[in-house]
């Protein structure tokens, strides 16, 4: 069992070196159900005009206590964004309002 923590461990280190090395920031996007990939795309590309980071990965979370909408959560090395969107219709489908 101690070798099975040690291997996550061992991968949540190397995943952030990737990310530093990739100039790659992980956001985690909280809702209600889980997202289609053309939202998370539309997230992510938001996100990164938002910040000016150059590279930006989504990491989902299905948050039951949430009404409606998303929550993301980016934390830069000085400090952390919150960003709070909701859905809203249009006629080329649902797009999200940051």
């Amino acid at each position: 069992m101690k070798r099975v923590d040690l291997i996550k461990e061992i991968a949540a280190e190397f995943e952030l070196i990737a990310n530093r090395l990739s100039e790659t920031e992980v956001a985690t996007v909280a809702s209600v159900v889980e997202l289609e990939p053309q939202h998370l795309a539309e997230i992510a590309k938001r996100a990164q005009k938002l910040t000016g980071l150059k590279n930006v990965k989504l990491k989902t979370v299905i948050d039951k206590s949430l009404l409606a909408g998303i929550i993301i959560r980016i934390i830069e090395e000085f400090g952390a964004l919150f960003i709070k969107a909701r859905i809203c219709p249009s006629k080329g489908g649902d797009r999200f309002q940051l």
